[in-house]
């Protein structure tokens, strides 16, 4: 029997991991599990190749994971496989899939559609579809049998499921892992189906994390995407994880999903002393949405709770959905103004997806909500979004996912908005505005957010920029403000590039430091400024145009490069500055000093760069 569990992803990524299909192939008895076989498939290929791909193996069963970016598209490539060989048993199960179980199997590509959690029964499974034998198990659904549309599958102890990672069924990769931690949600948001109904959180067994843990660090992981849609609830355990995580691998950088209301100082120093980026839930301030999706908020609360992650220099961010029953336009504005002014890293903004399955799929009749009838589920029009005011929402998700999000401005936006007496809603307005009507840029274009490049984007932030301040009486703020957007620009860069590793003494013994014609690390950034870098890193305590009338612009060259998870920003002197400027591989330090700088003190210049990476010898 060969079994193939292949997983349609949205693109190649460090997260583009099989881990529900590694799940069940860990539940397989050994001689099934060797032949066993988890194929990642992407959809950039066409449904042919996808094909192909899975026949190769000559399964005698093909399962797939079905989410909601996969769905229609499995459905497709499942139809393919069975146009090629009929007689193939083709299942599917997952978070999509039990909530759309009928619409599947009136599909007609699909032997059986499993609902739940499938790790109890898949071997079963397995053996029953080989040895041809009815498929009546709980929570499996099969053509032909309504009476199977109406069981889930009772979700497992996961003290008994087996770990795909501790059982060699997936193997860590040094780009990333996705680390489950956690299954279910104890709250009941109207438009989520994390709780699936149960609204039980069902931890996973801390020595299975340990092991697990260990089995990561080992291998040299880099960062974790920790699945919990609620890491510090209660909070008791979130503090023991975060406990573990600091003991075990506080180098590596984790991805965590929390709650504001759970937050502590206690936690918030835990959190301090780890790598990580944490993200949470907002969603909207609105009181009318708010309760009708059963969540709550008291804004100044959330206020404390996220100035204990600022206070600590701890990364988060926000989510935000527009489009939610009891909200509006003017809503989703407050909500994006609120967010905005606590400084997240990141806004994340989504349209309300009605997804099959919860509790707004079920009333959105009654609740007026109208929404694509496939995949994704968005909304095309819902009370106080109807028409224009739906195009207004995701242009304005758009500009802040531009300019805020990928133009890396958390450390600019609010400073810019205020030396122009703007909130941040007006300052995304006049960008929308100038992008449209300065720079003659379609809808389409500016929601084509994917397509957006960090340096194209710091580019065009200079130029509005430019354009703000002459427009509002404000040009002598021009050099600060764009001596703030290059800093950020290459802050970030560097965070994301690649380290600085310093040079091995035996490496330099051959080469005459002064003759030699160097080159600067790739890695390492030489930036000039209009200020002193260090006067800039003030920005933060004071306006825009307190820092104007504050310092003056002296000029300096700023060194930028990334050692382990330490983001080194040093201003340079000038000779030291010259030196790496001019170090491109085709002059040697001889010949970019000129008699300028002698020997001697230019020779110890060169040999701390050298030391530490910066400097290169030739290729």
């Amino acid at each position: 029997m060969h079994i193939v569990l292949a997983t349609l992803h949205v693109r190649p990524s460090a997260q583009a991991i099989p881990l529900a299909a590694g799940c069940l192939a860990a539940t397989l008895p050994p001689e099934i599990r060797s032949a066993t076989h988890l194929v990642d498939l992407y959809q950039d290929e066409s449904v042919e190749e996808l094909a192909a791909r899975i026949i190769k193996y000559a399964p005698t069963l093909v399962g797939f994971p079905l989410y909601v970016w996969n769905h229609i598209s499995v459905i497709e490539l499942a139809g393919e496989l069975k146009k090629r060989q009929p007689q193939l048993p083709v299942i599917c199960g997952g978070p999509e899939a039990g909530a759309v179980a009928e619409k599947l199997l009136a599909s007609g590509v699909f032997d059986a559609v499993v609902r739940g959690e499938a790790e109890t029964i898949f071997p079963e499974l397995v053996a029953r579809i080989h040895q041809g034998k009815p498929l009546d198990l709980p929570g499996v659904c099969t053509p032909g049998e309504p009476e199977s549309l109406q069981q889930d599958v009772t979700p497992p102890s996961l003290q008994d499921v087996p770990s795909p990672w501790l059982t060699g069924v997936l193997a860590p990769r040094e780009d990333g892992v996705l680390w489950e931690v956690a299954r279910g949600c104890p709250f009941t948001c109207d438009f989520c189906y994390d709780g699936r109904g149960n609204n039980q959180l069902r931890p996973i067994d801390e020595k299975r994390l340990e092991d697990e843990l260990h089995l990561f660090v080992a291998n040299g992981v880099s960062q974790i995407w920790v699945l919990d849609s609620t890491f510090n609830h209660p909070p008791e355990r979130g503090k023991k994880l975060l406990r573990l995580l600091n003991e075990k691998a506080p180098h590596i950088h984790f991805h965590l999903e929390a709650k504001a209301d759970f937050l502590d100082r206690e936690s918030a120093q835990l959190l301090a002393g780890l790598s990580c980026s944490v993200q949470i839930g907002l969603q909207t301030v609105t009181p009318a949405a708010l309760k009708r999706i059963h969540r709550t908020l008291d804004q100044g609360l959330f206020r404390q709770k996220i100035s204990l992650l600022s206070v600590d220099g701890i990364t988060y961010g926000f989510d935000i959905i527009y489009g939610l029953p009891g909200d509006n336009y003017e809503g989703f504005r407050n909500t994006l103004r609120f967010a905005l002014e606590l400084r997240p890293n990141q806004v994340d903004i989504f349209p309300l997806a009605v997804l099959p399955g919860t509790a707004l799929h079920r009333d959105h009749a009654d609740l007026g909500l109208e929404f694509q009838p496939q995949p994704p589920y968005e909304i095309t029009a819902a009370p106080g979004f109807e028409g224009e005011k739906l195009r207004q929402a995701r242009l304005l998700a758009a500009a802040t996912d531009i300019f805020y999000n990928r133009g890396r401005a958390v450390g600019f936006f609010l400073p810019l908005a205020e030396a122009v007496d703007f909130d941040p809603c007006d300052l995304l307005d006049f960008f929308l505005h100038w992008l449209q009507q300065e720079r003659n840029l379609s809808r389409q274009q500016i929601e084509n957010v994917e397509s957006w490049q960090p340096r194209d984007i710091r580019d065009l932030q200079m130029d509005f920029t430019a354009y703000l301040l002459k427009d509002k009486g404000c040009g002598h703020l021009l050099p600060a403000a764009r001596d703030l957007i290059r800093y950020h620009y290459h802050y970030a860069e560097t965070v994301l590039g690649p380290e600085t590793i310093p040079a091995e003494s035996e490496q330099l013994r051959p080469l005459d430091l002064w003759t030699t014609r160097w080159r600067l690390n790739p890695a390492s950034r030489v930036v000039r400024f209009r200020y002193e870098i260090i006067d800039l890193l003030q920005v933060d305590e004071m306006d825009l145009r307190q820092f104007v009338n504050l310092f003056r612009p002296v000029g300096s060259t700023a060194l930028f490069l990334r050692r382990g998870g330490e983001i080194v920003c040093e201003s340079l002197e000038e000779d030291f500055a010259r030196l790496l400027q001019g170090s491109d591989g085709s002059r040697s330090p001889q010949e970019i000093f000129d008699g300028s700088v002698n020997r001697q003190e230019g020779e110890e210049f060169i040999e701390f760069a050298v030391s530490e990476g910066i400097l290169l010898p030739p290729e």
